[in-house]
């Protein structure tokens, strides 16, 4: 009996014990190991989510954009218009009042030529020449009935 405790002792203290402790290292490993595997499924659940919200947030600013820029556009083009459609209207107004101008300055050389012509014409009916006074009085006349016709 003695020989029997005493093996049993020394197979326990050198076999079961250094055999038990390395099951139970073994086991810690195994569930460190296991919860790692955890906290890494759930680190990556999370950035997976993270990386989604991300997505979903520059998607939302991508189309902001797109929006303000369409909207820059369209002001844009609608000033551009304005701007156009305001220097074609100049252009108008000025081509509109040179055609004006030429049209005066048109009307008084034809009243200078007439009047010239009707004392020219005066002064070979009379068969003689006209003094400034005449040729003035002439002038004149011709120049008001001129004016008279053309309005």
């Amino acid at each position: 009996m003695v020989n029997f405790c005493l093996v049993a002792f020394v197979l326990y203290k050198f076999a079961v014990k250094p055999i038990a402790a390395t099951l139970d290292e073994r086991q810690q490993k195994i569930a460190d190991g296991l919860q790692y595997a955890e906290e890494m499924k759930t680190q990556l659940a999370e950035a997976e989510r993270e990386r989604a919200e991300k997505i979903k947030q520059a998607a939302i600013e991508a189309q902001k954009i797109l929006t303000e820029s369409r909207e820059q556009s369209k002001e844009m083009i609608e000033q551009k218009t304005q701007e156009a459609a305001a220097q074609a209207e100049a252009i108008i107004r000025k081509a509109s009042e040179a055609t004006q101008l030429e049209h005066k300055k048109m009307l008084s050389d034809v009243r200078q030529e007439v009047a010239r012509l009707v004392v020219a014409t005066s002064s070979k009916v009379l068969s003689r020449d006209l003094s400034d006074a005449e040729k003035q009085t002439f002038s004149d006349s011709a120049a008001k009935e001129l004016a008279g016709t053309a309005s």
